[in-house]
């Protein structure tokens, strides 16, 4: 009722377990669905679709179990003409909308939309990948399962160092978790040319606390402040050398 006052406000539906609640609703595209075992979430599947169906592509056609590929071959660098451009740009940004909810499409899409504004046959050959990695991945089912209060935040970083063959920057990935449910997923290119694996898993820890302490700053805001949301957090990586650089005290060489 408060809200109303400010903002025009529509009721999508009230999910619940009563037998006039609602057991699915549609947000945006996204399917919610209530279940007696806690909450259901599935990205957006008429993309998937869409995207599909741009290259010509359906249940017959031959997937790709890989979800990226990185090497360049020679041609790839000539750019796409205007109207060939103008369709990757639509097919990138469909893809970028579906990679929201999908982790496994973060790094495709990533460097999909890297190309955006001088797209290139590479570019091109890249989204056609990600299209034909569609055709086996059916769907994104997110399971929210009822779980006890008291759990702490979790965040795991990784990065690739050098893995564009091009720029030779590295790219870095992460998941937060609060229990069993995974609040976040990203996947980023990293803006500092990394001269070392520790560095560029440094660069990639640095970024999965900051996203982190976000998380833990909007918990206080919702009222959770002094809860193990808002003080724990526990940084996980593989990597022993960014681990003991994060641990000294001092100045260090890097």
């Amino acid at each position: 009722g408060e809200m109303k006052i400010w903002f025009e406000i529509k009721l999508r539906g009230i999910l619940g377990p009563e037998e006039g609640d609602d057991k699915e609703v549609i947000i945006l595209g996204r399917i919610v669905r209530y279940k007696s075992w806690g909450i259901e979430y599935e990205a957006d599947p008429k993309h998937r679709k869409l995207i599909m169906e741009h290259f010509g592509f359906d249940q017959t056609t031959r997937a790709l179990k890989s979800n990226g590929n990185k090497e360049e071959e020679e041609g790839d660098e000539e750019e796409l003409g205007k109207e060939e451009a103008s369709q990757y740009r639509a097919v990138a940004a469909r893809l970028n909308y579906l990679g929201q909810d999908s982790p496994d499409l973060m790094f495709p899409t990533k460097e999909a939309c890297r190309g955006m504004s001088k797209p290139t046959v590479g570019d091109h050959k890249k989204l056609k990948q990600a299209a034909k990695y569609l055709v086996g991945r059916e769907a994104v089912v997110w399971r929210y399962e009822w779980q006890d209060e008291g759990q702490s935040l979790k965040v795991y970083t990784d990065s690739d160092w050098a893995g564009c063959k091009k720029t030779r920057k590295s790219s870095s990935g992460g998941l937060l978790m609060l229990g069993k449910h995974c609040l976040r997923a990203w996947c980023s290119t990293q803006g500092a040319l990394a001269l070392s694996s520790a560095e560029a898993e440094y660069y990639a820890l640095v970024e999965g606390v900051l996203r982190a302490r976000g998380i833990q700053n909007i918990g206080r805001e919702i009222g959770m402040d002094g809860t193990e949301v808002s003080v724990g957090l526990e940084v996980l990586i593989d990597s022993s050398a960014a681990k003991s650089f994060v641990s000294k005290r001092g100045a260090g060489k890097m």
